[in-house]
């Protein structure tokens, strides 16, 4: 799956709890549901992170699913703060989970000036960029990997509301990188992703994450 093998990772474990989709969603796992993360490791280590997962339970007013084919599925679950909680799976099997906080937004003045984002920005493609102050380095790739390359594409399905049912799509233009959390002997992830919603409403978000383990999750 190329660079959307490094949103997965991790023990395969089966999905549960049926849902009223087309396919089940993982660890229980719904919207209205609620997920706290164990946030230990930063309030450890606070300056070896580039940003601190959202403390307490949070709501999950809105989920998101991406089919990457082959039964390649991700999903994510949007919470109250900004952020989300990304859990990819193969055949119903769970690959990985991910936990994302957003950091920017950025609004393009144009559709213009959104698609030269796109087709020429480093942050979408470069083997290495700098963004809040860290360096991060593309996640797919070896060394011989063009100097830059195009960014994946993938669509989302939106599902809000009591009971869930579809409330919106968009279109991704994304870009995956990494960095190594040298005091820790983890890893940190940043996704840059151009997000179409339609002729009119477009925006590019930067998000930051990092591995997570079931250990890591009390879901309510």
């Amino acid at each position: 799956m190329g660079w959307l093998d490094g949103l997965f990772g991790g023990k395969k474990t089966p999905a549960s709890a049926p849902a009223p989709f087309a396919h089940e969603l993982p660890l229980g796992l719904r919207i209205n549901g609620r997920v706290a993360f164990d946030t230990m490791m930063f309030r450890a280590h606070p300056q070896a992170w580039s940003v601190q997962l959202p403390e307490g339970h949070q709501g999950i007013p809105c989920y998101g699913h991406i089919d990457l084919g082959g039964g390649h599925d991700l999903h994510r679950f949007y919470l109250d703060e900004d952020g989300y909680l990304q859990i990819s799976t193969a055949s119903g099997q769970i690959e990985g989970i991910k936990a994302f906080v957003f950091l920017e937004t950025v609004n393009p003045a144009s559709q213009a000036e959104f698609k030269r984002f796109i087709g020429e920005h480093r942050h979408l493609g470069a083997a290495r960029i700098d963004y809040a102050g860290r360096t991060w380095y593309r996640e797919f790739g070896n060394e011989g990997a063009a100097e830059k390359v195009p960014p994946v594409v993938y669509d989302e399905v939106l599902y809000r509301h009591d009971p869930p049912r579809k409330d919106d799509d968009l279109t991704h233009y994304a870009m995956l990188y990494r960095r190594d959390v040298v005091e820790l002997d983890r890893e940190e992830f940043l996704l840059v992703t151009a997000e179409d919603y339609g002729p009119n409403e477009f925006c590019v978000t930067y998000a930051i994450g990092l591995d997570l383990t079931t250990a890591d999750l009390d879901i309510t």
